[in-house]
């Protein structure tokens, strides 16, 4: 498990009931409230084990990332719906949690730094 659930909140934002039929639904907002200006992630993840397969199609979920900033936003795809898209998706929101990771420690060690050079004023 990555260092960084110690960060998550505890609860996202618009967490209720999951309805049936969801395995995730959640909107999380990224700021503190002092300095929220719509910044938020969202996510969806449709449960599609209570449905049939029909004329030999296998049902395919939403799967919906969303990163958004007071004026930007990304909506990222992912899919399940063959062996090579599976593990691309995969792939990528491991790629992107490294990258969120590394960028975390960056970030950590300019803030130490700054905090240390306003000691020193």
């Amino acid at each position: 498990m990555s260092y960084l659930t110690l960060y998550a909140p505890r609860r996202p934002a618009s967490v209720g009931p999951v309805r049936p039929g969801t395995r995730v639904d959640e909107k999380t907002l990224l700021n503190r409230p002092r300095f929220d200006g719509g910044a938020h992630v969202r996510v969806f993840v449709e449960d599609t084990s209570g449905q049939r397969v029909r004329r030999h199609r296998l049902p395919s979920p939403r799967l919906k990332l969303r990163i958004a900033d007071c004026e930007s936003a990304i909506h990222l795809e992912f899919s399940v719906d063959s062996p090579d898209i599976r593990k691309n998706s995969l792939h990528k929101i491991d790629t992107l949690i490294a990258s969120l990771e590394r960028f975390r420690s960056g970030l950590q060690a300019e803030a130490e730094l700054r905090i240390e050079r306003e000691n020193r004023r």
